[in-house]
């Protein structure tokens, strides 16, 4: 009787294909999925697909190779693998305890060099004062980030943070996704996410978004001085006197003066209020002009068709004397003849004296250019070095004049007072002509004779006295700040600027103390092409960190295929 061997074909089949190569497809499956997560904006078909690749590929291979699976979860490799990741669970465990912990304590240590996110010293110093200060405002930091900055917000987080915990909460923050709400974009003129805008906020909590600041590129240093110009307002005063015949601060109609007392109050955030002679009379009034603790004042005339007594008078003078700033708006030619407040001579006599300039009794007419009538001159003939009348020169140069209804002309002494320097700020046409006879109010006769003076003429003009500082602003029309012509920018901005000039408001904030930015050789940026970047993702991404797994795979396969021989 002879022995058989069994045949082994008959009792094993042997796959068609070898499990291993499903292992091949399934670490290809994954591979392509962890592609797609780390380098694409979203999870896409592709990725799924190589996921789903990987996990059947994984499940065919256990099918197909189950004494392999069986080795894997029950010999030296499970015992061992599986002490490991009792290890690793407990290492993983061990540092969420201690990042809950530092987290709970506010822990923070800044390893940067360049301090990308913390406060340095002299920022946090310079925050903390501000929080100081009982007079400065909250102060929101509006940070407009879209899905695109997602990783620059988790950044920029960490540094807000820490100007709200040195400025003692006076500075908060938010995050507001432009393309979801473009409407406060908008009301914040933001075109681009990754902008930030730093406002003051009213007493009701509410953002002042005309005083807004505005930052392209996030920079400590950027953020920081931004905080402190919206912080540094400035205490900053507009008293109009009451006068015969003047303009009021509360008129709505077409003569008042509600739109330029709006824009100094809402805008600019100044102190704006009507008094009158007594309230500069009473030693218990609450009007103190010349205050020492006000960064700026200025008082303003605006009209007045009788003059002030010489007693009423000095309070003015007294003022300017002192160092304080003057703007006045000339009521017209008064019908019989008498002088009003602006060309009464006792403040005439004063204006020449002290600054080389006066207004005259008279009033300029143009017949070409104006507005509806020759008693309306329109003005496009502006010096555009100054502040105040920049940006209407640069109007006039785009067909856009300025209103001066009524105008007087201005006179330059030819030799000025000492220490004085005048700027004709605005000239009437070489068509215009000047008549002094009140009578053509009443008639309406414009009609130009052989013997009125030709044009141009000054109606618009400063002078700065540098030994005592004090400004004076004279506007020979009292209708150019009046609301039926601010309506337009020619005579708003005329307007609003002379009280700014007169207060040097526009150098108050050229003023502030800023942050330096430090010299730090470090912060050079390294220009690389995309192509570059491209390959350094690559390689430090994907084949780092799986090549190493690759290789410790092909180790542990090399090693069992030795043990099973």
């Amino acid at each position: 009787m002879t022995n058989q061997t069994p045949n082994p074909t008959l009792n094993e089949q042997e796959p068609f294909i070898p499990p291993s190569y499903m292992l091949i497809l399934s670490a290809i499956g994954f591979v392509v999925a962890l592609i797609v997560l780390f380098t694409q904006p979203t999870f896409s078909v592709v990725g799924w697909g190589g996921l789903g690749l990987g996990v059947l590929s994984l499940v065919l291979w256990g099918a197909m190779a189950p004494d392999q699976l069986k080795a894997i979860l029950t010999g030296r490799t499970a015992r061992y693998g599986g002490t490991t990741l009792i290890v690793t669970i407990v290492f993983i465990a061990a540092l969420v305890a201690v990042y809950a912990f530092v987290k709970s304590r506010n822990i923070r240590v800044d390893l940067t060099q360049v301090d990308t996110y913390s406060l340095t010293e002299d920022g946090r110093q310079a925050i903390a004062q501000l929080a100081l200060e009982p007079n400065v405002p909250n102060i929101r930091v509006i940070a407009f980030y879209g899905n695109a900055q997602a990783s620059l917000k988790d950044q920029a987080t960490l540094l807000f943070d820490d100007y709200v915990q040195a400025s003692n909460n006076k500075i908060s923050y938010e995050y507001v996704d432009p393309d979801r709400n473009p409407v406060l974009a908008s009301q914040y003129e933001v075109t681009r996410a990754g902008t930030v805008v730093v406002v003051p906020l009213d007493d009701s909590g509410q953002p002042i978004a005309d005083q807004k600041q505005t930052l392209t590129t996030l920079t400590q240093e950027n953020l920081s001085n931004a905080i402190l110009r919206v912080a540094a307002s400035g205490d900053f005063r507009a008293y109009f006197l009451q006068v015969d015949d003047g303009l009021t601060l509360d008129d709505t109609g077409a003569t008042g003066l509600s739109d330029v007392a709006g824009a100094l109050r809402d805008q600019l955030n100044w102190k704006v209020e009507q008094i009158s002679i007594l309230d500069l009379a009473n030693p218990a009034s609450e009007i103190k002009l010349n205050d020492p603790t006000a960064d700026g004042e200025v008082l303003v005339i605006p009209g007045g068709s009788k003059p002030l007594t010489d007693e009423q008078l000095k309070f003015i003078t007294d003022f300017v004397d002192q160092g304080g700033d003057l703007v006045i708006f000339a009521s017209p030619l008064n019908a019989d003849g008498s002088p009003s407040l602006a060309t009464a001579e006792n403040l005439s006599a004063y204006l020449n004296e002290k600054f080389g300039v006066q207004f005259a009794n008279d009033m300029v007419l143009d017949a070409t250019q104006q507005y509806q009538t020759a008693f309306s001159p329109v003005i496009g003939d502006f010096d555009n070095t100054g502040f105040i009348t920049q940006q209407n020169a640069a109007l006039a140069l785009s067909g856009i004049g300025t209103v001066f209804p009524t105008t007087h002309s201005i006179q330059v002494a030819p030799t000025l007072p000492g220490g004085v320097s005048v700027t004709e700020l605005a000239r009437s046409s070489e068509n215009s002509y000047v008549k002094t006879d009140p009578g053509i109010l009443a008639s309406g006769d414009t009609t130009q004779a052989d013997s009125d003076p030709k044009g141009p003429f000054v109606v618009a003009a400063t002078a700065e006295n540098s030994q005592t500082g004090s400004r004076v602003v004279l506007f020979g029309s009292l209708y150019v700040p009046v609301n039926r012509f601010t309506s337009g920018d020619a005579n708003y901005y005329l307007s609003v600027n002379s009280f700014i000039w007169a207060t040097r408001f526009e150098e108050f904030f050229t003023q502030i103390p800023q942050l330096a930015t430090p010299d730090r050789p470090q912060d050079q940026p390294i220009q690389v092409t995309s192509d570059v970047n491209r390959n350094i993702n690559f390689v430090t991404v994907i084949l780092m960190p799986f090549g190493v797994l690759a290789i410790g795979f092909l180790v542990w396969w090399n090693t069992r295929e030795r043990r099973s021989a």
